[in-house]
C-alpha cells in the first residue's frame, strides 16, 4: 500500500522502494548514498493529482477526519476488512501522505482485530 500511495505522491512515477538512504562507515566517515531508482510512469500526473485531491478530502471532510493535524495538509484513505469469514475479527487501516502540495511522507497504520472506543473502522483510531 505504501508503494502504491508513494507512486501517486510521486506524480504517477513508480520508484523502487528502498530502506536505506545512505551508509556511513563508522571508521572512515565515508558516505555511500543509495540513490532512488525510478522504474516507470504507471499513471498520469493528472490522475495522481486528482487522487491526491480526493485523499485530501478524505481527511478534510470524510472518514479520515481524525488524521487532521493543524498546520499540515494531509491526504489519506481509511480501510476496514474482515479477517476471514464469519470471524467477527477485523483489520482497520489508514494510509496517509503529507504535505499534499509536495508529498514527502507516506505512512501506513494497520490494526488487527482492534477493540475499544474506536470501533473496527479504519477511520476511528486516529485521534
Amino acid at each position: 500500500m505504501c508503494t502504491a500511495v508513494s507512486t501517486i505522491a510521486n506524480g504517477g512515477t513508480y520508484i523502487k522502494p528502498r530502506i536505506v538512504k545512505k551508509i556511513v562507515d563508522s571508521k572512515t566517515g565515508e558516505i555511500t548514498e543509495i540513490e532512488p531508482v525510478e522504474k516507470a510512469q504507471v499513471i498520469s500526473k493528472e490522475t495522481s493529482e486528482k487522487v491526491l485531491s480526493m485523499m485530501e478530502s478524505v481527511v478534510g471532510e470524510g472518514t479520515g477526519k481524525n488524521a487532521q493535524v493543524k498546520g499540515y495538509t494531509i491526504g489519506g484513505k481509511t480501510g476496514t476488512s474482515e479477517d476471514g469469514v464469519n470471524t467477527n475479527k477485523y483489520v482497520a487501516s489508514f494510509v496517509g501522505v503529507t504535505p499534499i502540495s509536495d508529498p514527502q511522507l507516506v505512512v501506513l497504520v494497520v490494526l488487527y482485530n482492534p477493540t475499544g472506543e474506536g470501533g473496527h473502522g479504519g477511520g476511528g483510531w486516529f485521534i
